[in-house]
């Protein structure tokens, strides 16, 4: 009796990349101490003294967290970056000497998970850190929420599920800056100008009402919600890739 054939051997699954971190803090004795308690944790650590430096990491397609201090050398941290992070796909903590309930408030209502305030305890920043990730890697599991595309003879919005809807002038105005652009927070001003096109001066209240209609016009005539959304004191970010028909 010939033997059995050899089985093939058994592949363990491909590792997931670590975690990509960044810490932005502009003492660099400080910048390093976390950067090397971090990277205990298995994590793929970056660091940057200024805003000017994180560039090129914000714009790596993979997620990760940043850890942001907001007093840097060229400018307010949350000013400078909190717009620039794709919501889908970037978390952040904010590491801060600044401890007044306002800054806190603000730091939440622009865009931060968290917000610590110097002196950090680096065993609660890991701690952050991983519930952050945990929440990007559930994010990044759900199914593609799918292309909206917008155009065609009279500019209709359909939805990945296919069904239309018309769209005023003004919600045209508004759709077409998000264009290619998912996850990118556009200021409110921008978004103010893009829509007076007359430069009649348009109402920021108008701009709130003009968003909420489009969003009840939508859960209601496609079935599905609009995935646009407000980001506070900054302005707005479409989550999902919005294309132009052909």
């Amino acid at each position: 009796m010939n033997p059995p054939p050899p089985s093939s051997p058994l592949r363990s699954p491909p590792s997931p990349e670590p975690l990509r971190v960044l810490v932005v803090e502009d003492e660099e004795d400080l910048r390093q101490a976390m950067i090397d308690y971090l990277e205990l944790e298995g994590w793929d650590l970056s660091g940057a003294g200024e805003i000017a430096a994180c560039q090129g990491w914000v714009q790596d397609p993979r997620h990760g967290v940043v850890v942001l201090d907001l007093g840097l050398p060229d400018g307010d941290g949350l000013a400078g970056l909190a717009g620039r992070l794709d919501r889908r796909r970037h978390g952040l903590v904010l590491a801060t000497a600044r401890g007044r309930l306002q800054d806190r408030v603000r730091g939440y209502e622009e865009g931060g998970d968290a917000y610590l305030v110097k002196p950090v305890d680096l065993r609660e920043l890991v701690a952050v850190v991983r519930g952050i990730a945990s929440r990007l890697d559930s994010q990044m599991a759900e199914p593609n929420p799918g292309v909206w595309t917008l155009g065609g003879i009279k500019w209709r919005l359909t939805a990945p599920n296919g069904a239309e809807c018309k769209l005023s002038n003004y919600e045209i105005r508004l759709l077409r800056l998000f264009i290619d652009q998912p996850g990118q927070t556009l200021a409110k001003e921008e978004v103010l100008r893009a829509i007076d096109r007359e430069g009649k001066g348009y109402d920021p209240r108008n701009l709130e009402v003009l968003v909420r209609r489009l969003r009840n016009k939508c859960q209601g005539e496609m079935g599905m919600e609009l995935p646009l959304q407000t980001v506070h004191s900054l302005g707005y970010a479409f989550l999902a890739e919005l294309r132009v028909s052909s």
